[in-house]
């Protein structure tokens, strides 16, 4: 069974490098009922090999700031350093820079029904 933190972790590991996500996006991406503030809580905990930088404010500010300076200073860098573009020193350009994940269906693997034997 998938905890609620390791279904965001899951999510939050597909945006690629470059783009960012607000904590509502990755919010309405979960399956259960999350909500913005519970992925920030995720975020803040979040395990080695989960980019949590990627992941902002709804207008794509640097909410962690709030938190701590220096760790605002962490976020900003890692994402410069992946080529997202700042409106201010706190601000991302979420508008380029939002990662639109592809919808996948669940795919099920038709059978064909067998003969019946005699």
């Amino acid at each position: 069974m998938t905890t609620l933190f390791e279904e965001i972790y899951r999510i939050v590991r597909r945006i690629p490098a470059g783009s960012v996500l607000s904590y509502g996006d990755v919010a309405a991406l979960c399956q259960s009922s999350v909500s913005a503030r519970t992925v920030g809580w995720a975020m803040s905990v979040a395990p080695d090999g989960v980019p949590w930088h990627r992941v902002v404010g709804q207008q794509g500010r640097l909410s962690i700031g709030k938190r701590s300076v220096l760790l605002q200073d962490l976020q900003r860098n890692l994402l410069q350093a992946e080529g997202v573009n700042f409106l201010a020193p706190d601000q991302v350009d979420i508008e380029q820079h939002r990662w639109h994940p592809r919808k996948t269906r669940p795919t099920t693997k038709q059978h064909k029904p067998r003969p019946m034997s005699l």
